[in-house]
This record gives structure tokens, C-alpha cells and sequence, in this order.
């Protein structure tokens, strides 16, 4: 089997897989406010100690509000998710190269770090909420910066170096069909 017949086979995973998770996540972050009443306290405390987490069940009000916050995080997200699947949907047709492929790995290096971004604000909301409820001087912001965080914009900045080199051999190989 030749490589090209194996990057389109690949492809046309990944673009399956990419599709599905556009559809799962906003099901899920929906799902989790919904129901962060009645989940276990393992799974909402995520990120949050759970000293902090307020005993009372969340009110609409907040749990609004949470959800209203995520769509940050998950607007990124899935910016970035589609930008993936549109360059899997390029390999899938046999489309190797080009200069939608530089494009789109921009979009994505920019949808990434607007996910970092939008994430430490959405976990330092979160943690205010989990702990509006409690007296007052009990309330907690947290704010955190951490190893996922940098890492997530290193490779961000690869991505965006990576698309920089492509647009400058796309750049050389159009010039060199122009010489003569």
C-alpha cells in the first residue's frame, strides 16, 4: 500500500474522530452544568480543592453563569477542533500541501492560545462560584498558571513556526515553476 493511499485511510479517521468531539464536548461541558448537583464531588472539584467547594446544592442562577463562562474555553476549543478536522478532510482528499494547510495551521496555533487563555479565566470563575455560596471571607478566587498551561503555548508556537516554514516553501517552490 502506498503512503499517500495510507495518509487518506488515517485522515479519514481522524476527520471521523474530530467530528464526533465537536459534537461530544459541547454535550458534555452542557451535561456537566446541568448536572453538577448531582455528580460526585470527584468530578466537579476538578482543578477546585474541595474545601472550597460550596455544600449547598449550586442554584440555577450560578450554574448559568458557570456554563455561560465555559462556552469561553469551548468556543476555542472547538475552533481549534474544526480547523483540525478541515486539515485531516485536505489529507483525506489527497490534498498534501497548499496554502489552506498554512492557514489553517495559524487558525489553529491562534485557537490555542486563546483556549489557555479562556481556560485560566474560566477556572478562576469557576472556583468563585463553587465558593459564592459560602460565608462571607470564605469565598475563594483562584487564578493558576501552571505546566499544562505553558506547555499547551509552546506547542502552540511550534504549530505557528511549522506554518511559517510551510508558507516559505510553499513561497520557493512557486517561485522555482515561475524560473525558467
Amino acid at each position: 500500500m502506498d503512503n499517500l493511499l495510507q495518509i487518506k485511510k488515517l485522515s479519514k479517521k481522524f476527520h471521523l474522530l474530530f467530528s464526533l468531539l465537536l459534537i461530544v464536548i459541547p454535550l458534555f461541558d452542557a451535561a456537566y452544568w446541568a448536572l453538577i448537583n448531582v455528580l460526585p464531588e470527584t468530578l466537579i472539584n476538578v482543578n477546585v480543592s474541595s474545601t472550597h467547594l460550596s455544600p449547598n446544592p449550586l442554584p440555577i442562577k450560578l450554574q448559568l453563569a458557570g456554563f455561560a463562562v465555559s462556552l469561553l474555553p469551548l468556543s476555542a476549543l472547538i475552533y481549534g477542533l474544526i480547523n483540525i478536522r478541515k486539515l485531516f478532510s485536505f489529507y483525506r482528499e489527497g490534498v498534501i500541501f497548499s496554502f489552506e494547510h498554512v492557514c489553517i495551521f495559524k487558525k489553529t496555533s491562534k485557537a490555542l492560545v486563546l483556549w489557555v487563555f479562556s481556560s485560566i479565566f474560566y477556572e478562576s470563575a469557576k472556583s468563585l462560584i463553587f465558593s459564592f455560596e459560602n460565608p462571607p471571607g470564605q469565598r475563594i478566587v483562584s487564578v493558576g498558571l501552571g505546566s499544562p498551561e505553558i506547555t499547551t503555548l509552546m506547542v502552540a508556537g511550534i504549530v505557528f513556526v511549522i506554518a511559517w516554514v510551510m508558507d516559505e516553501g510553499r513561497v520557493i517552490a512557486e517561485e522555482q515553476q515561475l524560473t525558467v
